[in-house]
């Protein structure tokens, strides 16, 4: 069931961030560094402002949505949303300013409306799609995850070419597409409905469970982008642009391995709960975790034994050296992240914990900007970055730690080890090729033919390690044949 379900997200999970990815690799060819940290900030910054005014109704809809049966109560919770999407909209504006205000309040007016229209958009497209994963509607939350991010890339750059590399034009580009296929979306989904009277009653359970994850999730983002702020407020605008490349790339590319898993993953946990089956959700959470890592970590191996000729293949030459630098540390960082948000830490969710969450999220906030700030003290950028992966590891493991204790958490450690194991043979012999003369080149072809080379090592070493997996496998097609 994991695996039918995570095939069949597969192209939006791979794709989408893959073409954010893409996104924030090509702007560093049009944009300065100035610029170009101010962009990302903003594209940032989004996730934030939709964390704190809109995630609190999603979350809610995500976990009890589908409990509503009866059609009077459904269409008062459909006007009541209506109304949420609406109210909170203004919230969002003024998030959005703010963040501007706090950083560098002296852009251009273009630059604050450009933001504005970008938050805007984006915030409504992530809850079209947690409304689409909601109803498993692959297609719809394909378009969102992929049409949308292509066609704002591809109208971005035809401007840019035109009339020149602006900031401001980005973000407009982007909120241009994003409103398009989000109406289109909207109205596929029968979601384009007046506001209405809102329902105090589900108002109130909404916020009742929402604002203790959303509060949890302000935090989260603070720890994954307070480096961002950290650099901003000590060494400038500059100093920004050079780390969000590194940065972003690490943040993307682990995010990519993670949700090629979750989007199909929680939804089966989530199910399993509401059958009343809880050895069944816990059952569930540590075979995601297991494959969570399975994904994870030979991505974050692969690309630290690459590090150098990937960075000079893809990005401007300006951001090439605090890339290089800062990478390895960054991807280890946010793989730790992941595997920890998008595996155990499911657990609070299920088991309806906002609180520990929440206290967990602040702890890491707190840790994770004082290692920022002590890393710039010591050693610039690179030391903050350094000290955010210091910080992650410590949480993760107090983390797992206190879900063991409260929730019974059982994570495949044994599974966790031989992952690793692979993952290492992965690396080293990756990194062993020069020594036989096969040195990897900033070229398209020798970057390819690194890549297919670690993962078929990568793929043997799994086969070997694994090798219970290879006999059901066997069992099955015997089977079937």
């Amino acid at each position: 069931m994991l695996i039918r379900q995570t095939l069949a997200y597969l192209p939006a999970q791979l794709l989408g961030p893959l073409i954010q990815f893409a996104t924030a690799i090509v702007l560093t060819h049009y944009l300065g560094a100035a610029d170009y940290g101010l962009t990302m900030l903003i594209f940032a910054s989004q996730e934030l402002v939709f964390l704190v005014c809109v995630s609190w109704w999603t979350i809610y809809m995500m976990r009890y949505a589908g409990t509503i049966t009866d059609e009077a109560r459904s269409a008062r919770y459909a006007a009541t949303e209506s109304s949420v999407m609406v109210g909170t909209a203004g919230l969002q504006v003024l998030a959005t300013i703010g963040v501007i205000l706090a950083t560098e309040p002296g852009v251009s007016s273009a630059f604050y409306f450009g933001a504005c229209v970008f938050t805007l958009t984006r915030s409504y497209l992530n809850f079209l799609a947690e409304r689409a994963r909601n109803r498993a509607a692959i297609l719809d939350y394909s378009l969102l995850q992929i049409v949308a991010p292509l066609g704002g890339l591809v109208l971005t750059l035809l401007v840019l070419s035109i009339l020149g590399a602006r900031p401001g034009w980005v973000l407009l580009m982007f909120a241009i597409m994003q409103a398009i296929v989000g109406i289109a979306v909207a109205w596929r989904l029968g979601l384009i409905t007046r506001p209405g009277a809102i329902d105090r009653e589900i108002i109130a359970a909404a916020l009742r469970f929402g604002i203790p994850v959303v509060l949890s999730g302000a935090f989260g983002w603070l720890a994954s982008n307070g480096i961002r702020f950290v650099v901003q407020g000590m060494l400038g605008s500059v100093a920004l642009g050079l780390v969000s490349v590194g940065w972003g790339m690490a943040t993307r590319l682990s995010v990519v391995a993670a949700m090629v898993v979750t989007a199909a993953a929680y939804p089966l946990a989530v199910r399993a709960m509401a059958a009343g089956d809880r050895e069944g959700a816990r059952r569930q959470l540590s075979d995601n975790s297991a494959l969570l890592l399975a994904i994870i970590a030979p991505a974050t191996f692969g690309v630290i034994a690459i590090n150098e000729p990937l960075t000079q293949l893809l990005i401007a030459p300006e951001f090439q050296a605090t890339t290089i630098a800062i990478l390895p540390w960054a991807l280890v960082g946010a793989a730790i992240r992941n595997l920890r948000m998008h595996g155990w830490d499911q657990m609070y969710l299920l088991f309806e914990a906002p609180r520990p969450m929440l206290v967990l999220e602040i702890t890491e906030a707190a840790i994770t900007i004082a290692g920022a700030f002590i890393g710039i003290m010591i050693n610039g950028v690179v030391g903050a970055v350094i000290g955010t992966t210091l910080a992650a590891a410590l949480v993760a493991i107090c983390d797992f730690l206190f879900l063991k204790a409260r929730f019974g958490l059982n994570a495949p450690l044994w599974q966790f080890l031989r992952i690793l194991l692979a993952s290492a043979i992965m690396y080293g012999a990756l990194a062993a090729l020069p020594h036989f003369g096969a040195h990897i080149r900033p070229l398209w072809s020798s970057v390819a033919v690194a890549i297919v080379f670690g993962a078929l090592v990568y793929v043997l070493a799994a086969m070997i390690l694994f090798p219970e997996y290879i006999r059901k496998a066997l069992a099955v097609i015997r089977k079937r044949a």
